[in-house]
């Protein structure tokens, strides 16, 4: 029999997470999906963050993540400034892990694009590595100890942004 080549899950864009974010109906939300987009974290993850588990002048949260493995995750400055705002205020984001699944599905349905945890974190993974990250550095911040799945994801990258990072990392405007 031939391999069935495998399907390509949806990963999150810039433009779809700009969607989603004009969609929340509430601050918290739109923290729990701008943190999402930018760390990469699972959503059993996400759920446990409490306000001392962040390092505001790092960038970074701790978590508690697969294997009970305690590692860091990232976020950019936009979403610090978020974060600190809400949990100014809060100890924790007070919603559960199926909390946080029903709210992504509510968008989902709202927006007519696919909203889940993982697709969060097949976008990290994406983003980062047309940013100009490599897949190595993309490995470690996302928390995933093999290699193979950041691969996979990454898969979906076409030559028009392989060529796009080459001119990024190359100082080209264009060729003339």
């Amino acid at each position: 029999m031939p391999r069935r080549q495998r399907k390509l899950l949806p990963a999150t864009t810039e433009e779809q997470l700009r969607t989603l974010l004009n969609h929340c109906v509430c601050d918290r939300d739109r923290c729990l999906i701008k943190l999402l987009f930018d760390s990469g974290i699972r959503v059993s993850e996400l759920a446990s963050i409490k306000v001392s588990d962040f390092n505001w002048e790092e960038g970074t949260v701790v978590i508690l993540g697969k294997g009970n493995r305690e590692r860091r995750a990232v976020f950019t400055n936009e979403t610090g400034v978020m974060l600190k705002q809400w949990f100014s205020q809060h100890s924790s984001f007070e919603i559960s892990k199926a909390g946080i699944q029903t709210m992504l599905k509510r968008l989902g349905k709202a927006t007519g694009i696919p909203c889940s945890a993982h697709s969060f974190r097949r976008g990290f993974c994406v983003h980062q590595v047309k940013r100009g990250l490599s897949t190595r550095v993309v490995q470690t911040l996302g928390g995933w100890l093999s290699i193979a799945m950041v691969e996979r994801y990454s898969k979906s990258l076409t030559f028009d942004d392989a060529l796009g990072v080459y001119r990024m990392v190359n100082s080209y405007a264009t060729r003339g």
